[in-house]
């Protein structure tokens, strides 16, 4: 959902996330005892049913998404509360899609909303240094053996440890040097070489752990040899 925050001196309460895009002039807004001045480059992603209140200037716009789906949920809970720079190219794509709210399609709408969401990740955090959340890789590895026959996107992945998928993509290559992807096949062929150490049929291997057919498993396994 979308609107233009209205110079009220509230901004509405929600079940949801809120994403406050500055769009021209200031708009102050408090979180938890702590003000915020959102103006024309800035971002502000409030809570789902963060007590608030705010004052606006009569020349001040603000641009106001509201979202309770899931995806959204997990790329916008790692920036909650915090005031953030937004890229040029994001801020860009917020007027447009402000300029466009009444004119466009619904389809049309949702997948640029899609991409402002996305493009968050972008933005650069003010007021000090970002805190980031940290991932608990024991544990994801875990989730993952427990699922290896299941398909298993970089969403569910991201879902996990409450990232987006473009932030758990990044965290990953960054903290384990592979990606999303490469890390599920890696946990599926480990436990596929425990499985035949244990005399396990190859077919019967390759179906617990995810794999296609036993000749997708052996292939993986010349791929990928033991080191020496």
């Amino acid at each position: 959902m979308l609107s233009l925050c209205a110079d009220d001196g509230t901004l509405p309460a929600s079940e949801h996330f809120q994403v406050v895009f500055g769009m021209q002039g200031r708009l102050e807004l408090v979180l938890k005892g702590r003000r915020h001045a959102v103006q024309a480059g800035r971002v502000l992603v409030v809570p789902p049913g963060e007590p608030r209140r705010c004052t606006m200037r009569a020349d001040a716009a603000c641009l106001v998404l509201r979202s309770g789906e899931a995806a959204h949920r997990a790329a916008l809970a790692p920036l909650a509360g915090q005031l953030r720079s937004l890229h040029a190219s994001t801020a860009h794509l917020m007027r447009y899609l402000a300029s466009r709210r009444h004119t466009d399609d619904a389809a049309s709408q949702a997948a640029t909303i899609e991409l402002l969401v996305a493009s968050l990740a972008a933005s650069t955090p003010l007021g000090g240094p970002r805190l980031r959340r940290s991932i608990d890789w024991e544990a994801l590895d875990r989730w993952i053996d427990e699922r290896l026959d299941e398909p298993v996107a970089v969403a569910d992945l991201a879902a996990q440890v409450h990232l987006s998928a473009p932030q758990f993509a990044l965290r990953c290559r960054a903290e384990l040097g592979v990606s999303p992807m490469a890390l599920v096949r890696r946990r599926r062929l480990a436990a596929a070489r425990r499985c035949l150490d244990a005399g396990m049929p190859v077919y019967q291997a390759a179906l617990q752990c995810g794999y296609q057919s036993p000749s997708a498993l052996t292939a993986a396994l010349r791929r990928e040899p033991l080191p020496a």
